[in-house]
């Protein structure tokens, strides 16, 4: 079994916080608000990566809703491509769709996607927006990569003035911060997420049970 797919069971997968809001009704949406193609394969890709840290932490007693974190990271982008011709901030944009549909829940994680909510960056909790922040942060495109490339290449697209370039750095001391907190709860390191680069990124995990 290649090292990189994580086994998760079943029973991990969906809390009573998921508001029916499967893959398969995730990918719709997706296409219903003619997400493009580059888009939909970086959410999935960041899908996938915050599962595979959230079914690490749910097994050392974590108490996180996979699927919620799934739904989180394959729609936080679902209005991005709007955002570059309205300038909105695809984040609220993002939330407000979502709220207007009814997933309440997934909504705040996309709010949160791109800046955690105060309280979380000054008192960090595991949370599922957190995962699906970190892990929008680990992808550049569809390729899993360190934070310090991550940002490099933010500051290279959108950094386009002093005060975006600032409001980058300062989302980058956050992160910084956030990545040690995820991870010294688990005996995986964060360079342990570049394997999932051999993975297509609609792959999902099998589940069926979880490898030793």
């Amino acid at each position: 079994m290649n090292k990189a797919v994580l086994v998760i069971s079943l029973s991990f997968w969906h809390s009573d916080k998921m508001e029916l809001l499967d893959r398969e009704s995730c990918l719709a949406l997706l296409q219903r608000y003619q997400v493009p193609g580059h888009i939909v394969s970086h959410s999935l890709r960041v899908a996938q990566v915050g599962v595979f840290i959230a079914a690490h932490l749910k097994m050392v007693g974590e108490d996180l809703d996979i699927g919620l974190v799934e739904a989180g990271g394959l729609l936080h982008d679902i209005t991005k491509m709007d955002s570059v011709h309205t300038k909105q901030d695809h984040a609220l944009s993002a939330f407000r769709l979502l709220e207007t549909l009814g997933y309440h829940a997934v909504a705040d994680i996309a709010r949160q996607h791109v800046r955690l909510d105060w309280n979380i960056r000054h008192n960090p909790i595991i949370t599922e927006a957190l995962l699906v922040n970190y892990a929008d942060k680990r992808v550049k495109h569809t390729s899993i990569v360190t934070l310090s490339e991550r940002f490099e290449d933010l500051l290279r697209r959108y950094g386009t003035t002093p005060e975006r370039r600032e409001m980058i750095r300062k989302l980058l001391d956050e992160v910084v911060k956030i990545e040690p907190f995820i991870f010294t709860r688990l005996d995986i390191g964060p360079a342990r997420l570049n394997e999932l680069n051999c993975l297509d990124p609609v792959a999902r995990a099998n589940v069926k049970g979880i490898y030793g």
